[in-house]
């Protein structure tokens, strides 16, 4: 467990400070809209990917390689 802290810990720190594609979203919601206006889309980021990453990890991608239909579901 310690010995696959800091591999997960070194991919965290580079993905939260890579221009990714919520990065990038968020920037320009901040300087479109105010700080304060971006909140609730920062949330989102903060909750959303997180919930994802768990999803997947407890077997939410066997279940689309199983059913391909739920892709178009959730599209």
């Amino acid at each position: 467990m310690i010995e696959s802290l800091l591999p997960i810990a070194l991919f965290a720190f580079s993905a939260s400070i890579t221009p990714g594609p919520n990065n990038l979203m968020i920037m320009s919601s901040g300087l479109n809209h105010g700080i304060y206006s971006s909140t609730p889309h920062l949330l989102g980021i903060w909750l959303g990917f997180p919930a994802m990453v768990v999803a997947i990890g407890l077997g939410l991608g066997t279940a689309f390689n199983h059913f391909p239909f739920l892709h178009e579901v959730i599209r």
